[in-house]
C-alpha cells in the first residue's frame, strides 16, 4: 500500500522571484457585473482561496465560469500527472499524453504569471483541503451562481453528505478487510465521498488512500474534474469515471495518484 501523497505545486524551472505579479487592489476589468462575489460565512483561508478566481478572471481577462473551468481542468491534468515515473508510465503513458495535451490546450489562454497563479491556486486547495476537507470547489460554485453557465448544477452540501456517511458506515470501517470498495454512481464534486473522509477522521481513521477503494461516475465533465481534483489532492484512490450511470455508459476515466501507485504494487486485488 502506498502512503498518502503530499502535493507540493511548483513550478522548478520558473523564477518565481522575477516575475512581478500586480499589487492588490487589482484594477477592475473583464469578469462580468454578474459574476460579482461578495465573500462572506467563509474562513479567512477559504475567502482568500476564492478571492484568487477573482484575480485570475482579471489578470487574464476571461470571464470568471471560464476560469473556474479551466483551473479544474488543469489541475486535474497536473495531479494525474504529478510525480509520475516508471513503472507509472509504463502503464499510464496513453492517460499521462491526453492530460499533457489538455493542459497545454488550456495553458496557451495564460500567460506565466496567470500560471504560477494557478499553481498558488492549487497549493492554497492542498492547504485547505489538509486543514479540513470540504467541498470547496462546489461551495464556490454555488456561492457565485456559476450554474448559471453550465447545467444549473445543486451540489449537496458536505454536512449532509457526513450525515449520510455515518448512517451508513456508523462507527467506521470493518477490521475484518484490509479496504473497503465505495460506490459513487453520480459523484459530482466529490461531495460524499468527502462527507465520508470526515466522518471516518472523526473515528481515528487517517490515510485512507490504501482503506477504501473508491469508483466514482459523473455525466458532467466539469463534476468529474472538480471531483478528481479534490479527491486526488485528498490522496484517496479514485477511479473517476466519465460517463453515464444509468446507460452504463463510459466515455473517460482517470484514476488518482494514490490509485495509480496502488494498481501498480497490485494492493486493490
Amino acid at each position: 500500500m502506498s502512503e498518502q501523497l503530499v502535493f507540493d505545486f511548483t513550478l522548478p524551472t520558473v523564477q518565481t522571484p522575477a516575475v512581478r505579479l500586480p499589487p492588490h487592489p487589482l484594477p477592475e476589468v473583464s469578469a462580468p457585473a454578474e459574476d460579482t462575489f461578495i465573500y462572506s460565512g467563509s474562513s479567512a483561508k477559504c475567502a482568500e482561496f476564492f478571492k484568487m478566481f477573482d484575480r485570475l478572471a482579471a489578470e487574464s481577462n476571461r470571464a470568471l465560469h471560464t476560469v473556474f473551468d479551466d483551473f479544474c481542468l488543469m489541475g486535474r491534468c497536473i495531479v494525474h500527472n504529478f510525480g509520475m515515473q516508471e513503472p507509472l508510465l509504463a502503464r499510464y503513458m496513453p492517460k499521462y499524453e491526453q492530460c499533457r495535451t489538455e493542459y497545454f490546450e488550456r495553458a496557451k489562454y495564460y500567460k506565466q504569471p496567470q500560471i504560477i497563479l494557478i499553481l498558488n491556486m492549487l497549493k492554497a486547495l492542498s492547504e485547505l483541503l489538509a486543514w479540513q476537507p470540504d467541498d470547496y470547489l462546489s461551495r464556490y460554485f454555488g456561492q457565485t451562481r456559476l450554474d448559471k453557465h453550465f447545467h444549473g448544477q445543486f451540489f449537496t452540501p458536505v454536512h449532509i453528505c457526513e450525515f449520510m456517511a455515518a448512517i451508513t458506515f456508523g462507527d467506521g470501517l470493518s477490521p475484518e478487510k484490509p479496504y473497503v470498495k465505495v460506490a459513487e454512481p453520480a459523484c459530482g464534486s466529490g461531495a460524499m465521498i468527502i462527507g465520508l473522509v470526515r466522518h471516518l477522521q472523526k473515528q481515528g481513521l487517517n490515510n485512507l488512500g490504501g482503506k477504501l477503494l473508491i469508483m466514482a461516475t459523473d455525466i458532467d465533465q466539469l463534476c468529474v474534474n472538480m471531483a478528481y481534483l479534490q479527491l486526488g489532492i485528498l490522496g484517496l484512490s479514485v477511479r473517476i469515471t466519465h460517463g453515464n450511470t444509468l446507460t452504463n455508459e463510459a466515455w473517460d476515466a482517470f484514476d488518482t495518484p494514490n490509485l495509480q501507485i496502488n494498481n501498480c504494487l497490485r494492493y486493490f486485488k
